[in-house]
């Protein structure tokens, strides 16, 4: 009876063991967007450090952010806009952020929800030519986004 308990406390063991690793690796983090989620600093570095004149925007955003959860709605259909087509379009959520932020470009946002406009990284002064974080404004912060992009996206 006894080498039944044990192979039996082992099969369920490795039960277990099985089961974990698979739901580790299958877990879908949602998008407040609809946007691609960036989840380390390497992936938003190799986005935004690059001078291919492309226009890249970044939303930052958080879990239970009540501010967030105005503007993603608000600025998530951008990327189904036709004239954004050129456009490259990211989401970061620090609730899902796989690793403890070294970038700058990262360490830089205090304040969700924010968005950073890139082009050509190297060529501007602060790295990103714009910067919005009003995050007790987001309905504004949304409009300003639109109007950015409206006046840049084909620069």
């Amino acid at each position: 009876m006894f080498a039944n308990k044990s192979l039996f406390t082992i099969v369920i063991f490795i039960a277990i063991l099985q089961f974990s690793q698979v739901n580790s690796t299958t877990i879908e983090i949602p998008s407040a967007t609809g946007w691609p989620l960036l989840r380390s600093s390497s992936a938003f570095e190799t986005i935004y450090n690059r001078n291919d004149n492309q226009l890249i925007v970044i939303y930052f955003t958080k879990d239970n952010c009540p501010p967030c959860n105005v503007c993603a709605p608000l600025i998530g259909p951008l990327i189904l806009n036709s004239t954004y087509a050129n456009v490259q379009f990211f989401e970061i959520n620090f609730s899902h952020f796989l690793n403890i932020p070294t970038d700058y470009e990262v360490l830089e946002v205090t304040s969700l929800p924010s968005v950073k406009f890139y082009r050509n990284y190297e060529a501007t002064e602060n790295g990103y030519i714009k910067f919005l974080w009003k995050s007790a404004a987001p309905m504004v912060m949304a409009q300003d986004t639109k109007k950015f992009l409206e006046a840049n996206y084909n620069l």
